[in-house]
């Protein structure tokens, strides 16, 4: 993941309480972002936007699986990734620099999220939610490289 950088107001390890994280940004109206990397089987980034102390967008990757998922669909990966193993960091950033990382990629947006409903979105417990597909497997025999597995 590649955004902007400004002042890291605050950061700790993942598990955490995003609750408590995210009421303290709401109440300061808060611009910039969460960002946290936690392992499962591997390793995963999350980044939480917000913008005038609104939650509006959501990005996840994992890269070992290529995959990244924006928006509504990453928003549930996003909350598990805060009962993993990790870490997480607010990066504070000025209200134009939120509105071009969201002009850039309307996919990050996400339908507005009251503080009060966020803890019904958090799972108990951490999860892993990443798979890898069989197809990478097979692809080193495609080459010869079978053995390698």
């Amino acid at each position: 993941m590649n955004f902007p950088v400004g002042p890291v107001i605050s950061k700790g390890n993942v598990t955490y309480n995003i609750t408590d994280v995210a009421g303290q940004l709401v109440s300061k109206s808060f611009n910039g972002y969460i960002i946290q990397s936690v392992r499962g089987d591997f390793i995963e980034e999350g980044a939480l936007f917000f913008r005038d102390g609104e939650m509006i967008g959501c990005i996840v990757e994992c890269l070992a699986v290529e995959k990244t998922l924006k928006g509504n669909e990453a928003l549930p990966f996003f909350m598990n990734q805060t009962k993993g193993n990790g870490f997480y960091q607010c990066v504070s950033l000025v209200r134009s620099q939120v509105d071009l990382i969201t002009a850039f990629d309307e996919k990050l947006l996400v339908n507005k999220i009251a503080l009060k409903e966020l803890p019904r979105l958090i799972p108990l417990v951490f999860s892993p939610k990443f798979e890898r597909s069989e197809s990478k497997v097979d692809s080193l025999q495609n080459y010869g490289l079978g053995e390698l597995k």
